[in-house]
């Protein structure tokens, strides 16, 4: 299924890559940078999908294992022998302490969330504007290649006698 998904990102940012390089060579620059605005939309829904899935997975297993350590403290009885006292307060500590990292993680992954969608606008503005300068400079070198081309073509294509050239 990850194959599968990767896949389809990887068609669909294509096809996004062709288009736009079909609106820079046309110069429609006004379309060209909607185009790549959806591009940056796309990708970002993507990209966070993806980290809030890895997230919630190690959120959820670190949960889970936790609930099963409060389960099993418990079920032990710890009043039976007089060293078990001592690891039920090493069981509580540690646990304790994986209670707050876990929630220390959550609130890290939480505030970070909230500082990019708060950077949403100059994120997407950067990315446009660098994307817009490599798409110029590109069809700028390749207007420059076919321009030269077509100037060799002249230069080695046959004369007629008596024709006028253009220079």
């Amino acid at each position: 299924m990850k194959r599968e998904l990767a896949e389809q990102f990887n068609r669909e940012v294509d096809n996004y890559r062709r288009s736009l390089l079909y609106y820079a060579r046309s110069c429609d620059w006004a379309t060209f940078e909607a185009k790549a605005g959806k591009l940056f939309d796309y990708v970002e829904s993507v990209e966070f999908r993806e980290l809030e899935r890895r997230f919630f997975s190690i959120f959820n297993l670190i949960l889970s294992i936790l609930v099963m350590a409060v389960i099993g403290l418990f079920a032990v009885d710890f009043e039976v022998h007089a060293e078990q006292i001592r690891l039920k307060n090493i069981f509580i500590m540690s646990a304790l302490a994986a209670s707050s990292f876990e929630l220390y993680f959550y609130l890290g992954y939480r505030l970070y969330a909230e500082a990019r969608t708060f950077q949403y606008r100059k994120r997407r503005s950067s990315f446009i504007r660098g994307i817009e300068q490599d798409f110029r400079s590109y069809t700028s070198q390749a207007g420059a290649k076919e321009a030269s081309e077509k100037t060799r073509e002249r230069a080695a294509a046959p004369r007629k006698l008596g024709a006028p050239t253009v220079s």
